[in-house]
């Protein structure tokens, strides 16, 4: 009872003011402890669906509360915790279900409405509806987009009209993070589109981005044409630098690493349609085409000259001629046909004309020696020349053409988390989940909640019991070898209750050293032999005594 009366009389002692605000505290203390046992006590939450609009976490919700599930809301609504033992079981229950939706209606509008009442406007309006929400969903699955929505407008013929409207289509894609459709993904998105409305071309498909940027054109031709090709010679040629330079990157960060090179590319093409006729003869190369022969002989004689003899009447005639001649000709033509080559050729598509490439390389974090820091130090020459030569095997160089290659080593600035931020090894980031993460934080505040609790509740209380128990601890010990200086052993005893060398005891109650007697002013019983050693020391030192007794009753002392 005397430990449970000196602590009383301790709480007596700070008033009413100390003891409401240790209260307070002692209340709040056990509140928030309470509370982080009950968090600890709780199943660990797991992420079932991120990034919900308003719509599906609202269908989320109501299907959890309906299987009374334990589920927890967080980031504005957009995403939904549970038990983390539940997430794959819950999330084959809401894929039965068709939640989430995605923010869109499909083909099961119809499952919600009876046919019988639904007007023909309500029909086609829904059939317009249930193609906007399937095609949003199917243009959702593609890799990057978060978000899609459509909008179509379908024609219809007016009675009395000849001319029928064609569909057209109006598609706004919301990509993930800084991603960006590429030209390919604009043309899956023009085909998967035209291709799911009925009369639908794709030069009647505009689509847009987040970033309010124009990826494709309503009413614009497709690639492959003339008028297709001039519309889309920029975006070839953005897409050939950025083809160019990732794939240059990602050679190059196998070796330095990730994010120690950037590398830009500057292409020119050459859009002009070129259509060029070429005709090639070989004269080494003849063919005979045609042959023709001919052949003449003939022979032919001088006549004899005439005289009086010969022309007279009567006169015997005599055949006699001059010299006979004769002569053959024979001719032959050969048209022979030389080897020729014919060829038109007709350059349609972009021909690149020159290109520019600069890489830009981090350098090199040198090991200082001993205690030294580390040393940056930029990369050599030796270093850069084989960079370039691998780049200009990547990239098909060519100098007759007049391309230009620029390999440059300069410090990078450091990211905003430090240099080590982007060396955090894998392993360590799956283990330190956010529900681990929540979890230790938890019991870290615990932990600190209670020792605040220890230091600023029990250890004042705790204090002021030992220093209430410390004269009786004092009396009650061997008092022989007490120095007048250790005035705390006599620190409750009055300068009254010793009247004599035996001591003051209550009533004239005989003292032995057996015994235990009461001492006015004094809190529980004391021993007699201890009252008889503390007496002796007194009288054996009256003049320290009274300094001590007056040192203990001065006000400057008082505590």
């Amino acid at each position: 009872m005397g430990g449970l009366g000196n602590l009383l009389a301790v709480l007596r002692g700070l008033g009413p003011a100390r003891l409401i605000a240790l209260g307070s505290v002692a209340v709040a203390t056990l509140g928030v402890i309470g509370f982080l046992a009950l968090r600890s006590a709780d199943a660990p939450m797991a992420l079932l669906y991120g990034d919900l609009d308003q719509r599906d976490a609202a269908q989320v919700v109501q299907a959890l509360e309906r299987a009374r599930v334990p589920h927890r809301i967080s980031q504005n609504g957009a995403e939904v915790l549970v038990p983390v033992e539940q997430v794959a079981r819950l999330r084959l229950q809401l894929a039965r279900d068709g939640i989430p939706a995605g923010g869109s209606v499909g083909y099961e509008i119809f499952d919600r409405q009876g046919g019988l009442t639904a007007t023909p406007f309500q029909q086609d309006l829904n059939r317009v509806r249930a193609l906007e929400g399937e095609i949003a969903r199917s243009i959702r699955t593609l890799h990057g987009v978060s978000a899609a929505r459509v909008h179509l407008v379908m024609p219809r013929r007016e009675p009395f009209s000849r001319e029928r409207g064609e569909a057209q289509a109006s598609v706004v894609l919301q990509m993930r993070g800084a991603q960006r459709l590429d030209r390919e993904g604009v043309q899956a998105v023009l085909h998967l589109v035209s291709a799911a409305v009925p009369g639908l071309k794709p030069q009647n498909v505009s689509i847009v981005d987040g970033r309010a940027e124009l990826l494709a054109r309503g009413g614009q031709a497709l690639p492959g044409s003339e008028q297709g090709l001039a519309l889309t010679a920029e975006e070839m040629r953005r897409a050939q630098e950025m083809r160019i330079a990732r794939g240059v990157e990602e050679m190059l960060e196998r070796t330095l690493g990730t994010g120690r090179v950037r590398v830009e590319a500057t292409v020119e093409l050459d859009t002009d349609r070129v259509q060029i006729t070429e005709q090639r003869f070989d004269p080494d190369n003849q063919v005979p085409r045609s042959t023709a022969s001919s052949t003449e002989s003939s022979r032919s004689g001088e006549p004899q000259n005439v005289s009086v003899a010969n022309q007279l009447p009567g006169a015997p005639t005599t055949q006699s001629s001059g010299p006979q001649t004769s002569e053959n000709k024979q001719e032959e033509t050969t048209n022979f046909e030389i080897g020729q080559t014919s060829r038109t050729t007709v350059r349609q598509a972009p021909v690149l004309k020159r290109l520019s490439v600069a890489v830009l390389v981090d350098g090199v974090m040198d090991p200082g020696d001993g205690t030294a820091a580390p040393r940056f130090r930029e990369r050599n020459r030796e270093e850069l020349d084989r960079i370039a030569a691998l780049v200009r095997g990547a990239i098909g160089f060519d100098e007759r053409r007049g391309d230009r290659l620029e390999v440059a080593s300069l410090r990078f600035a450091e990211p905003m988390g430090g240099p080590a931020a982007e060396d955090v090894p894998s392993l360590l980031a799956s283990l330190l989940t956010p529900a681990v993460v929540t979890r230790l934080t938890e019991s870290a505040l615990l932990a600190l909640v209670a020792l605040m609790a220890l230091l600023l509740l029990g250890r004042p209380v705790v204090s002021r019991i030992t220093a209430s128990l410390q004269p009786q601890a004092a009396l009650a010990g061997a008092g022989g070898g007490m120095l007048p200086e250790d005035g705390a052993a006599l620190a409750t005893t009055p300068a009254g209750a010793l009247p004599g060398p035996a001591g003051a005891v209550a009533e004239g109650a005989a003292a032995t050293p057996e015994e235990y007697v009461d001492v006015a002013m004094v809190q529980g019983q004391l021993r007699a032999s201890s009252l008889s050693r503390v007496s002796a020391l007194v009288e054996k030192h009256p003049d320290e005594a009274l300094a001590l007794i007056r040192r203990w009753l001065s006000p400057e002392d008082r505590r």
